[in-house]
This record gives structure tokens, C-alpha cells and sequence, in this order.
């Protein structure tokens, strides 16, 4: 009887055991259910934070970008898709009318970076590229103004973020600038970027330079010459300007690059008739573009713009 009565209170023993390892257990699991929770709550709200602050930076950055209608009142029936990959980014705009002139210099620049680093470039680029347009001013109404200006652009930038060989710091930028004269021939210049002219309804690369802005230079190199080049609006019905972001996207059944011999073959088939007059549609262009996109993310920031280039001064 003695041995059952001890078996017993062996076995009631282990089972207060088991029971307070499990209430042990179910405490512990609880603890870090709470802790979780409140890393879960903490954590959603840094990213809340970090977005709502995302998307004020993208309030301010998108203030250095020319306003649809002014680009309308020089350019009518363009067409602009802009889209930075992070809510801020890299890329950007440019449009200034010279007050004595009529016309416009209007860019497109692709900084170095994405997110917050590459919206910082943006800024910077746009306060150099309004320096270079004011000196240029300066020196009347000059042939080689697009040129000189993305030279300006080159030295400043250099300058003001590269200057110290002690950095990692090496930043910079592509760019296009045109340099619109209404009624006459245009002239542009191009560091290192895509574009595309429009004649009749075929379209052909433009000449670009294949050096960079602002970037540091090696011992003994050469500072880099950006070359003005006309543009005969007689001919040029548009031009379609593209970011690297637009021609590396990747879609498509297998997983490819848009490429140079996609983006062309797609502007053909956005060619639609106006009066019987062949005109890209910009908005059927980047509908085909996404369409090729399909679920892939998007791998930089995007800009495509399609200039439409008015042969005659408009009333602006």
C-alpha cells in the first residue's frame, strides 16, 4: 500500500512538473508574442514615418520640375512619364525661357543613385544647370549655348561634390539638353544619353558624346567637351528622350531588357495618324512599354518623355 501511495505522489509530482512547465511556456510564449507585437507596432510605424517623409521629400523635389502646362505653352502635345523608383530618385527635368528670347532650354539628366542620395544629386543638377543658363545668357545668343551649359554643369558638379580626392565621394550624372529656337535651327547636346528623333514616321538615334558630368577626373585626363549639334525642325517632328531606367527594364516572356531594337520597334507601333499626319502617342508608347513590364519590378528610375517640336514660334 506504502509503495502505491509513494508511486502516486511520484506521478502527481511529475504531473505539477509538466504542468508548470507548460504554464512556464505558455508564459514565455506569451512574453514574446507581446514583445513581437510591440516590434511589429514600433517597426510599422518607422516605416509610416519613413514614407510619410518619402513622400514630402517628393513634394519638394518634384518643385525643381517645370509644370505641365508651361511645357505645354512651348511643346503642345507632348507627353511626360516620370517615375522614380523609390517615391524620390535620380532623375529629373529641366525648362527655362531666356526673358529677351523666345524658345527654351529644356533637359532631362539622370543623376548618380536612387532614393533619397539620387534626389539630392536632382537638386544639385538643377541649381547648376540654372547657373549655366544664366552664364550663358551672358554671352549673347550663342550657337554653342547647349554645349557650354552641360560644360558649366560638368565643372560645377565636380566642383561642389568631388572635388576632395580623400572622398569616396564620385558623383554625376547623364544629361540631354536642347536648345529650342522656334522658327529656326535648334541645337542640342548630349552627355551620354538616349534620344530619339522623329522624321516623317521613322526615328533615328542622335549623336551623343559618351562622357559623363561632374564625375572625378584621373591624373592626367582630359576634361571632357560636349559638342553642340543642330537640330533641323524643318524635319524633326519630336524627339523621344529616354532614362537608362526605361531602355534596361526588364519584361517580356523571358526576363529581357527592353533595349535599343524593342523601344524602337515599340515607337513604331505607337505611330498613329493626325490630319494624315504620322504622330507618336506618347501615352499608347508607355502603355506598350508597361504592357512588356508585365510583373516585373521596376529596376530604376523611369523617365520618358516625348517633345513635340513645333516648327513655328508659338504664342506663349
Amino acid at each position: 500500500m506504502s509503495d502505491e501511495v509513494a508511486e502516486l505522489k511520484k506521478e502527481n509530482a511529475k504531473l505539477r512538473l509538466e504542468a508548470n512547465l507548460r504554464k512556464s511556456l505558455a508564459n514565455q510564449l506569451e512574453r514574446q508574442k507581446q514583445v513581437a507585437n510591440e516590434a511589429k507596432i514600433e517597426l510599422e510605424e518607422k516605416h509610416r514615418n519613413l514614407i510619410s517623409s518619402l513622400n514630402y521629400a517628393a513634394r519638394i523635389q518634384q518643385t525643381i520640375l517645370p509644370t505641365d502646362d508651361a511645357v505645354q505653352q512651348v511643346f503642345p502635345g507632348s507627353y511626360i512619364f516620370w517615375r522614380p523608383q523609390f517615391i524620390v530618385g535620380g532623375d529629373a527635368y529641366f525648362m527655362r525661357q531666356p526673358s529677351s528670347e523666345v524658345g527654351a532650354v529644356f533637359g532631362v539628366y539622370d543623376c548618380t543613385g536612387h532614393g533619397v542620395p539620387g534626389a539630392f544629386m536632382t537638386l544639385l543638377a538643377e541649381r547648376a544647370l540654372d547657373a549655366g543658363v544664366e552664364a550663358s545668357s551672358s554671352a549673347g545668343n550663342s550657337q554653342d549655348r547647349a554645349g557650354a551649359i552641360l560644360a558649366y554643369v560638368d565643372e560645377f558638379i565636380r566642383a561642389e561634390v568631388n572635388a576632395n580626392d580623400g572622398t569616396s565621394s564620385n558623383d554625376g550624372m547623364d544629361a540631354f539638353l536642347l536648345d529650342y529656337r522656334p522658327g529656326e535651327t535648334s541645337f542640342y547636346a548630349s552627355a551620354n544619353f538616349r534620344v530619339f528623333a522623329q522624321v516623317d514616321d521613322e526615328f533615328t538615334e542622335l549623336e551623343s558624346d559618351e562622357a559623363s558630368i561632374g564625375y572625378r577626373m584621373e591624373p592626367g585626363e582630359d576634361q571632357a567637351v560636349f559638342k553642340t549639334r543642330a537640330l533641323d525642325l524643318s524635319v524633326t517632328k519630336s524627339l523621344v528622350i529616354v532614362s537608362d531606367g526605361i531602355l534596361d527594364q526588364k519584361g517580356g516572356a523571358k526576363g529581357l531588357s527592353l533595349g535599343r531594337r524593342r523601344l524602337l520597334r515599340l515607337l513604331q507601333e505607337a505611330m498613329v495618324n493626325n490630319n494624315s499626319l504620322p504622330r507618336l502617342d506618347g501615352a499608347r508608347l508607355m502603355a506598350a512599354i508597361k504592357d512588356y513590364q508585365g510583373d516585373e519590378e521596376q529596376r530604376d528610375d523611369m523617365t520618358l518623355i516625348v517633345l513635340s517640336l513645333p516648327k513655328e514660334i508659338q504664342d506663349i
